[in-house]
């Protein structure tokens, strides 16, 4: 009788003890989980800071950066909003960036503008040399007169003024008798010769020619 109630009470001690063991092992396993959303946390926070800190740092090179095409500095502001970063910061910079690259497009056209009308205007001079040279070699009048047509397409009109140089002084000029481009390049026709040197080109908006100076 005496031996069994030992039993009973090692028994009862021992599953206290395991009892006991179990409920450390889970306190463990409860902490070890929290530490490590914690360890997570805190690298997610890190990664998040240094994520800012470098758009923050894109950004502002973006903006003071004037040797980038319009076009460059867009694909790089979008680079950094495709990162979809949360941050009144960024978002500020992204949004005087996008700014910067719309006023910076709007130069770079007018510069493309200007840069395509000299161009033009270069062309126009050149061309208009080779047409009259075309015109007086022409080997026949039917080759002179095709020459004739594609070159007053240079023109805003075949009545626009010709004006010949005769003579300057004191930054005066005189001017033989006034002459239409279409008068002119059949003069040029029934000449078979080209005398004459372009002094300067009048331009309409649509970039035709509606004054041509010339001079012996």
């Amino acid at each position: 009788m005496q031996k069994n109630k030992s039993i009973r009470k090692w028994y009862f001690r021992l599953n206290f003890y395991l009892i006991i063991l179990l409920g450390m092992g889970t306190t463990l396993t409860t902490t070890s989980c929290k530490n490590k959303q914690k360890i997570a946390a805190e690298q997610a926070a890190a990664e998040k800071k240094a994520k800012i800190e470098k758009a923050t740092k894109d950004l502002q090179a973006l903006l003071n950066d004037t040797s980038m095409s319009a076009e460059e500095r867009q694909k790089r502001i979008d680079a950094i909003k495709a990162m979809n970063i949360e941050d009144a910061t960024v978002k500020d910079l992204i949004a005087q960036a996008e700014q910067s690259v719309r006023e910076q497009r709007i130069r770079e056209e007018e510069e493309k503008r200007q840069k395509e009308a000299e161009a033009e205007a270069n062309k126009k001079s050149k061309t208009i040399k080779d047409f009259f040279s075309e015109i007086a070699n022409a080997s026949d009048a039917n080759a002179a007169n095709s020459s004739i047509q594609n070159a007053l397409k240079l023109f805003a009109s075949p009545q626009a003024p010709v004006l010949i140089i005769i003579a300057e002084e004191g930054g005066e000029k005189d001017y033989d008798e006034p002459t239409t481009a279409e008068k002119y390049l059949n003069f040029i026709k029934d000449q078979k010769k080209m005398n004459h040197k372009v002094v300067s080109i009048g331009t309409d908006e649509n970039g035709k020619i509606k004054l041509l100076e010339l001079s012996n």
